[in-house]
């Protein structure tokens, strides 16, 4: 997206169309730059207080889990959000703040997964917050459904223990299958999985969901090094 198409997209933000504004916050976060000056995050923050509990709602999942940005103003407009007589906007002002590993938002976390119906985007959230506060509330469900086996691992202490032990297997079978790598385990903010990276010649990167990799391979890390060498 360009300049001029985002600047046309911020100034469709302020439209009388209640639909518009929303569909503008949907499509916002692919216009993120990354750049201190960037204008984007600030007209999302806006429109999480928007009158119409459609952009709000809208507005909220987009700052909290579509744009992988953080910071005061952010975590200041999800708080907000948080008391929002919309249902849906308040879950996803939790969701947003999970996320971001926010310690405030467990308990209300844990709330929605007390809820009759708890959706996947509620587990996943919990699996990127990875506090063990969560793991009553996560063990009253099924460890097949989707979401809930990631959530559960990384929420329990040992379990996780595990997980990165396995990972740095990984990461030594690559050395020794591929000695001249240049790899790393990298772990982001919005993200419960480790990423394993390996760095190309000419300066690109391949990257690898490092849990996914060891299931793949069963669990034996030099299983799962061989399958990146056959990736490559």
């Amino acid at each position: 997206m360009n300049a001029e198409e985002i600047a046309a997209l911020i100034g469709r933000a302020g439209d009388e169309d209640p639909e518009v504004r929303a569909e503008v916050a949907s499509e916002l976060p692919a216009a993120l730059s990354g750049r201190a000056d960037d204008p984007v995050p600030a007209v999302l923050v806006r429109l999480t207080s928007d009158d119409e509990a459609r952009v709000r709602e809208q507005a909220a999942f987009a700052l909290g889990q579509l744009a992988e940005v953080d910071g005061p103003d952010i975590r200041a407009a999800l708080w907000r959000r948080v008391g929002d007589e919309d249902p849906e906007t308040h879950e996803e002002a939790v969701r947003g703040l999970a996320v971001r590993r926010d310690p405030g938002a467990v308990p209300l976390l844990a709330a929605l997964l007390e809820e009759p119906t708890a959706y996947v985007q509620t587990f996943t959230a919990a699996a990127v917050l990875g506090d063990p506060g969560l793991l009553p509330a996560l063990r009253k469900f099924d460890p097949a459904d989707p979401g809930v086996g990631e959530a559960l691992q990384a929420c329990d202490p040992a379990a996780r223990e595990r997980r990165d032990a396995a990972a740095g297997a990984l990461l030594d079978a690559v050395y020794d299958l591929l000695p001249s790598a240049d790899a790393a385990l990298v772990a982001s903010r919005f993200e419960a999985h480790l990423t394993l990276l390996l760095v190309t010649a000419g300066g690109g990167g391949t990257t690898w969901n490092a849990d996914a990799l060891l299931v793949r391979a069963g669990g034996d890390p030099r299983r799962a090094a061989a399958l990146v060498a056959e990736d490559l």
